[in-house]
């Protein structure tokens, strides 16, 4: 694994500073750009100066001063204006009459709260007045009244330009900064994985490297600190392993010993004596199986998944559930719904875990109850269920919450007295080892036990259907 490379770095403030630049750059440039435009049309007689209105006017009205006859028509198109009578009548002129009247009002009164300017002119009985802005107009009458005005267009332009401006700078900001942030996601997301040989990438950025390296540091402490609890853990299984191998070749004379002693002569006390011997030697050799059994889940040593052919499984545990029930007079009963014909598993493992289920529901059925498995596929054929359910005294809420766990050993709902606690821990890593899970519950209203051992397989056949 390697370290951060040392690369050329720049802080986080330089990289938002310089796209700070460059967004006032391009408005610096954008301002210049609208001037420049605004110049030149200007130059060109396209834009009017704003006094232009103004100055137009005064022509004209010395014009007026110095015609003898009506005027009225002379007027150029774009001015607004309103001729009137000495009286206030309107009698010509382009403004409607709420602009005329209040055109009126304004130069007779001296109200003045308007945004336009008016000036009058007396050609004999009639009074013209002219409504005008100090603003630069389009010599274009279809500019005019089809744009803002130049002033107002500048100002608009200026505001789509430098908001088109940020939010292009803003999306190629978030893409840089996306890019120099891609390492450390990575980084985070190869250690939520628990994968820790990966190299981290540096960002380029002083503040997000110094973050990298931190999370450097920490991979490399976490993979040591792991590597030490797997190959301690590694060590217990194997110790574990050993020991119970060991054991059972001593309880295997044992057994074997008490077993030729039970042929002999004994009195009554010898026989009883010698009975005890023997059942402790057979919860020896259970309890050494299941630790064996155990390691070698953990250990990860079991057989490869085959295709194994559904009816063989069933035939297999149809006769472990009948054998488990025969010697407390139970009755047995196992249903088979909608299986594919044939399964990929790890059939000895598999049905290791499932006869764990059925002793342990033989186990705490009283004598003259029922044990009843039910194997039942889904319509999608992927998942297949192993439901155990028995008559004898259920779960209680704590074995609901811990009974699938190592060792436990259960209160005093389930009378639990012979077992040693890793039957359904057991079950529960061969689901997990076959994609699928444990699940405990009781069944009403009987109240009796209900263990699901879901598995998730692919089905190279299409349903069986109902058997």
């Amino acid at each position: 694994m390697e370290a951060v490379k040392p690369i050329k770095t720049v802080r986080l403030r330089t990289f938002f500073l310089h796209y700070l630049l460059l967004l006032s750059l391009g408005t610096i440039l954008l301002l210049g750009g609208l001037l420049g435009v605004f110049t030149l049309a200007f130059a060109w007689g396209a834009v009017l100066p704003a006094n232009y209105a103004e100055k137009e006017i005064a022509v004209f009205k010395e014009q007026l001063a110095a015609s003898g006859a009506d005027a009225d028509g002379r007027a150029p198109d774009w001015l607004d204006y309103t001729v009137f009578t000495v009286d206030g009548k309107p009698i010509a002129g382009n403004l409607n009459r709420k602009d005329a009247a209040q055109a009126w009002r304004i130069t007779r009164q001296g109200d003045a709260r308007d945004s336009y300017f008016y000036t009058t002119a007396r050609h004999g009985q009639q009074l013209w007045i002219f409504r005008y802005t100090l603003t630069p107009q389009y010599a274009s009458s279809l500019l005019r009244s089809s744009l803002p005005n130049p002033q107002l267009l500048g100002i608009l332009l200026f505001v789509v330009g430098i908001l088109l401006q940020a939010a292009l700078l803003a999306a190629r900001f978030g893409r840089r900064l996306s890019e120099r942030m891609a390492g450390l996601q990575e980084a985070t997301e190869n250690i939520q994985r628990e994968n820790l040989e990966f190299t981290v990438k540096p960002s380029g950025i002083h503040e997000i490297d110094e973050v990298l390296a931190s999370l450097d540091r920490m991979k490399d402490a976490l993979h040591a600190s792991l590597e030490r609890q797997w190959e301690l853990e590694r060590s217990r299984r194997e110790q574990i392993s050993a020991l119970a191998h060991d054991i059972k070749t001593p309880l295997t004379i044992i057994r074997g010993n008490a077993e030729l002693l039970q042929e002999t002569s004994q009195n009554e006390a010898q026989h009883e004596y010698n009975s005890y011997i023997l059942r402790s030697a057979a919860d020896i050799e259970a309890f050494v199986q299941e630790v064996i059994d155990l390691s070698s889940l953990q250990a990860g040593s079991s057989p490869q998944a085959s295709l194994v052919p559904t009816a063989d499984l069933v035939a297999e545990l149809e006769l472990q559930i009948k054998a488990l029930s025969s010697g407390k007079g139970l009755q047995p009963s196992l249903q088979q719904e909608h299986l594919p014909e044939s399964l990929i598993i790890q059939k000895e493992l598999l049905l290791r875990g499932i006869v764990n289920l059925i002793a342990n529901a033989a186990e705490h059925t009283p004598p003259q109850g029922s044990v009843a498995l039910l194997i039942r596929g889904d319509a999608a054929a992927s998942t297949v269920e192993f439901i155990v359910t028995d008559t004898g005294p259920g779960f209680s809420q704590t074995d609901l919450r811990e009974a699938a766990n190592q060792f436990y050993r259960g209160d005093q709902s389930r009378g639990a007295s012979h077992h040693h606690g890793m039957g359904l821990y057991i079950a529960r890593s061969v689901a997990e080892q076959h994609g699928g899970s444990l699940s405990l519950d009781n069944v009403s209203p009987s109240g009796g036990a209900k263990v699901t051992l879901r598995i998730s397989v692919p089905a190279p056949r299409r349903d069986r259907g109902l058997e």
